[in-house]
């Protein structure tokens, strides 16, 4: 799934473990039949990396699901 195996084989215990985080959670979504986007795996990414926090990763998400409302709401305009 989205290569997230890769950081839990390189056993690497922090990354490991963000990257099972993830995992679960991107797995979630897929069964409520919800495709993660491409924006969320290269969060989750630079997040299991240790680029970025948590909080900067709710920061970010949150943002991208406002400019989602956004832009749907001006279409309907």
């Amino acid at each position: 799934m989205e290569n997230f195996d890769e950081y839990i084989r390189q056993g690497e215990p922090n990354k490991a473990e963000k990257a099972k985080v993830w995992k679960i959670a991107i797995g979630l979504q897929q069964v409520d039949g919800l495709k993660p986007s491409d924006y969320l795996i290269a969060t989750a990414k630079q997040n299991i990396e240790g680029d970025i926090t948590v909080e900067e990763v709710k920061q970010r998400i949150g943002k991208g699901q406002l400019q989602k409302q956004l832009k749907k709401y001006s279409c309907h305009k």
